[in-house]
């Protein structure tokens, strides 16, 4: 059946790989860094550097060692690694560079020995443009790299495909019967810049963005019994609702104080941070790191980046920000849970032992080189951020972090922004931003951190640009020359994306139009009120469908036969709902049954074959009602119910 997908357990989303299109003229981070990493880091790279030569970044590869220059720009043969190379001295272990990379470092070294044209570091401090004007120039962008890679991009997709992958996308649900009815009839030309301002109207805007952000926090823990995520989702979803910058939100999380019964977003350390009942400055230092800043600094933490320039003073210089703080039930020594800083929570007439200056000290505990230094705190790559000692710790690097012109902070929020919605990032890792590591679009992630900088860090205006854009509204169907998974990675066509369990949750109770989905009370059986009250079913729900990693990588398909066969036998998934009876009440004919159960499942109307089978199949049951809960039980195990595409 056209669109109908086979049953879950025998899909899996393709994976998704890097643009094809290689730069005409080689560069050092795009083409020979990926060289040197697999042949030459080992010696030459962060742990170890022998003669002196560091060959991680193209200002050391410039500065040579020991022996002189390494690299003569433009002179091949005067230069120190081209002769090594070229002679098979180095590396002088069997992994010997191949006869197609030595061409192409040496193609390097004769055109100058370049390296990727920079972008300021500042983001650009203009006024921010209108979404349609930031919506063309995504499409401009996006345009012109499908045009040197000469891929065809998909055509617009269709209304309900729109529709759904909106719906779903924004407010993480799908859109109601009714609604899908209204916007499939309607006329007016603005309908889609329409939906997508009522979705980000919606109460379920903030919390499905929230829910998306507090997983990303809450997965990281390694905490058997971490604590439960949904007052920090709701302070998170009402922020977003309310309009707060993605600045503000940070700084609040990163400096939050207090129990958390009064600073949920204080649960973040909590997921980040957490080691043995107290938090560890280095598990935040590299958490942070990853999520907010999209480096992947902790391995720095016992010597310099072997593959990277992020040096170990880097590492602990975050870390040193978080140096002071506490679990409040360490420090009253009482069940309240929440986050202090030691020199600021002191008992009255308790003398303050103010530290003299913001630093930390190296573990001297034999895994870390330098053990036993004493580290000030700084950002990463700069000097250090002056603070008060006798303040929050905390604070001068929430404000460094989300300043208008950190560029860093922009670049890695709009990378995983991105992300949520066209399945893949700009870069990927989304936590792996660096030389090495080039975006595919870099112009294009630099325009869209300047703009989401200059318009305060609005998320919603961001959201708007996005799904303006004729990028978002391409069908998910290859047409001849864009079928690979390339195309993807250039944004061709758009990457199906697997419903988080959340979602998939909220899909089948608005499928079945019912308010929630949970195995009948037993009437034998009373509650404890000694017990804490169970789970919500759509916390159940959820815990039994998460996959490891979902909220990073929303194109990979990580559920499995037991998944399916849950949806598949589950009886609270297979009796119909309140759809069915709604639908037998108001039908005319099996056909219009059919249409109705496509349009609250899918948010389509069946193909001409479709409902033709469909029809055929319900004329063949001796129940009508029992019919037609067989054909919302295919539908609800498509793959096209599991995907938003």
């Amino acid at each position: 059946m056209p669109r109908l997908l086979t049953a879950l357990f025998l899909v899996t989303a393709p994976g998704l790989a890097a643009a094809a299109d290689a730069p005409k003229v080689p560069t050092f981070e795009g083409d020979v860094l990926p060289v040197l990493n697999a042949h030459c880091l080992q010696c030459h790279g962060g742990v170890h550097q022998r003669n002196g030569l560091d060959l991680r970044t193209l200002p050391a590869v410039l500065k040579g060692g020991q022996s002189g220059e390494a690299v003569v720009p433009g002179k091949p043969d005067d230069s120190l690694l081209w002769k090594k190379l070229a002679a098979d001295e180095m590396p002088k272990t069997d992994n010997k560079v191949s006869d197609a990379n030595k061409k192409l470092i040496r193609e390097w070294i004769a055109g100058g020995a370049k390296g990727v044209e920079r972008k300021a570091d500042a983001v650009a401090a203009g006024p921010a443009r209108t979404p349609a004007e930031v919506a063309r120039l995504i499409d401009r962008e996006v345009g012109s790299r499908l045009a040197a890679a000469k891929v065809p991009a998909s055509p617009r997709a269709d209304d309900a495909e729109f529709l759904r992958r909106a719906s779903l996308d924004i407010a993480g649900r799908p859109p109601t019967a009714g609604r899908a009815a209204a916007f499939l009839d309607s006329k007016d030309p603005d309908k889609r810049a329409k939906l997508v301002d009522e979705l980000l109207a919606s109460p379920d805007y903030g919390r499905h963005l929230g829910e998306r952000w507090v997983n990303v926090f809450y997965l990281a823990t390694v905490n058997q019994r971490p604590h439960d995520p949904e007052p920090f989702k709701a302070w998170l979803a009402k922020a977003l609702n309310d309009g707060r910058g993605w600045d503000a939100v940070t700084r609040d999380v990163l400096t939050a104080t207090g129990p958390v019964a009064d600073a949920p977003q204080g649960l973040f350390f909590y997921y980040n941070g957490d080691m043995n009942g107290q938090f560890a400055p280095k598990i935040l230092a590299g958490n942070i790191g990853q999520v907010y800043l999209g480096v992947q600094l902790q391995c720095a933490e016992c010597h310099d980046h072997p593959f990277a320039d992020w040096k170990q003073a880097d590492f602990w210089g975050v870390a040193a920000y978080f140096g002071q703080l506490s679990r409040m039930e360490r420090v009253e020594n009482k069940n309240t849970p929440g986050v202090s800083e030691r020199h600021l929570d002191v008992k009255p007439g308790k003398k303050v032992d103010v530290p003299k200056g913001i630093g930390i000290s190296i573990p001297n505990d034999g895994e870390a080189r330098n053990g036993g230094k004493k580290v000030p705190a700084a950002v990463p790559g700069g000097a250090p951020v002056a603070g008060d000692p006798a303040k929050s710790h905390r604070t001068p690097f929430a404000d460094w972090l989300t300043a208008r012109d950190n560029r860093t902070f922009a670049r890695a929020a709009v990378n995983r922004f991105w992300a949520h919605f066209f399945g893949r990032g700009f870069v990927n890792p989304l936590n792996d931003f660096g030389d090495h590591n080039a975006p595919s679009h870099p112009d294009l992630l630099d325009a869209l951190a300047g703009e989401f900088a200059a318009s305060g860090f609005d998320v919603r205006h961001l959201v708007r640009c996005v799904c303006l854009s004729d990028a978002y509204g391409r069908t998910g169907r290859a047409v001849p020359g864009n079928e690979g998974p390339e195309a993807e990675a250039l944004f061709a066509r758009m990457a199906p994306k697997v419903l988080t369990p959340e979602q998939l949750y909220d899909a089948l109770c608005t499928a079945l139009e019912v308010d929630e989905i949970a195995p009948p009370a037993d009437p034998k059986k009373k509650p404890n009120p000694k017990l804490p009250p169970p789970p919500p079913p759509r916390t159940v729900f959820a815990a039994f469908f998460r996959g490891p990693g979902e909220a990073d990588e929303p194109a990979e398909m990580k559920l499995g036969v037991p998944h399916a066969l849950r949806l598949m036998n589950e009886a609270n998934f297979n009796t119909g709902g309140k759809v069915v009876d709604r639908v037998l009440a108001a039908a005319k004919s099996p056909a219009d049954a059919v249409d109705a159960l496509f349009l609250a499942v899918l948010s389509r109307a069946p193909a001409a074959e479709e409902r033709a089978k469909f029809v055929a199949f319900v004329g063949k049951q001796k129940s009508p009602r029992d019919a037609f809960c067989r054909v919302v039980w295919v539908l609800l195990n498509s793959s096209e119910f599991m995907l938003n595409n």
